[in-house]
């Protein structure tokens, strides 16, 4: 065997038993860090938002939904509680005991949460590793700040832009002069003076999408009732229980607003929305 085979020989050799080691030796177990509750999230119940100079934000779970208790009784953005409870699922990399709240500017946190019956403290941003205190049961922990940012400055904020809850299916809607409605069976029917062209008809698919843009589309904006009330209004009836909502037209241009009368919000859409969602005729154009 001449040397140049032999080399290579050799070598083949230290690299298969590099490869053996890489796959059979024991690997490293990365740290999980430390959790700072034993809450999970599905657990979580209700939730409490406490902001200097802020009026305190109170949010329930019901029937599988969040809802705003205080300071409005409305609809929340799941997406947007979401973000409050990732807490249950925070870890930190260093537990520290309370010591000196004040060192922390845990004395007079910035801003409080409560998760079911356990507070959380924010105190400042570590100037080194960029992470944030945070005081709970009895411990200080540091933690990645985006949970303090996470935090809504104003009950705004976490109120759903939604028109209609994501379990309210209409099947009715009463415009007055005439009805558009569907049975049983889901088909869609229209009585009364609709204000239809000779010859034009919708057909049932035109209806179901047009029925989709009352339940999907999300407003601008929402905030509580401004103003006076809509001259015009409609009645949406829902699917389960047959429970009926007014809402209120209050302005058609530049924006168009609507009323939800029964939570007392108000939802701003463009235009061009506004057109789909009173009209059945504008959806089946597209």
């Amino acid at each position: 065997m001449n040397s140049k085979v032999l080399v290579n020989l050799v070598l083949v050799l230290l690299l298969t038993g590099v490869v053996l080691y890489a796959l059979l030796s024991p690997k490293e177990q990365s740290d999980p860090g430390i959790r700072l509750t034993q809450l999970k999230r599905d657990d979580i119940t209700h939730i409490t938002v406490e902001r200097r100079g802020s009026p305190t934000i109170q949010l329930q779970k019901r029937d599988g939904g969040w809802r705003i208790s205080a300071p409005l009784q409305t609809r929340a953005d799941s997406i947007q509680v979401d973000r409050l409870t990732d807490l249950a699922t925070a870890t930190a990399r260093h537990k520290l005991p309370p010591g000196d709240p004040g060192r922390y500017q845990l004395d007079t946190p910035q801003v409080k949460l409560t998760l079911n019956d356990q507070a959380f403290a924010f105190g400042r941003i570590n100037d080194v590793t960029n992470e944030q205190y945070v005081a709970t049961a009895g411990a200080v922990y540091l933690v990645a700040p985006f949970y303090g940012y996470g935090i809504p400055t104003e009950v705004t904020k976490l109120v759903s832009r939604k028109l209609l809850g994501d379990g309210e299916v209409p099947v009715a809607f009463d415009f007055g002069r005439y009805r558009i409605l569907r049975d049983n069976r889901g088909t869609w029917a229209v009585e009364g003076a609709f204000p239809a062209q000779p010859g034009e008809t919708l057909s049932q698919d035109d209806f179901n999408r047009w029925a989709d843009e009352w339940r999907f589309t999300s407003s601008l904006g929402a905030e509580p009732r401004r103003g006076s009330r809509g001259k015009d209004r409609l009645v949406v009836q829902f699917k389960d229980g047959g429970k009926k909502v007014t809402i209120e037209i209050v302005q058609k241009q530049p924006e168009f607003v609507l009323v939800r009368s029964d939570e007392n919000m108000q939802y701003r859409f463009g235009a061009e929305v506004g057109r789909r969602l009173l009209d059945p005729r504008v959806v089946a154009e597209k």
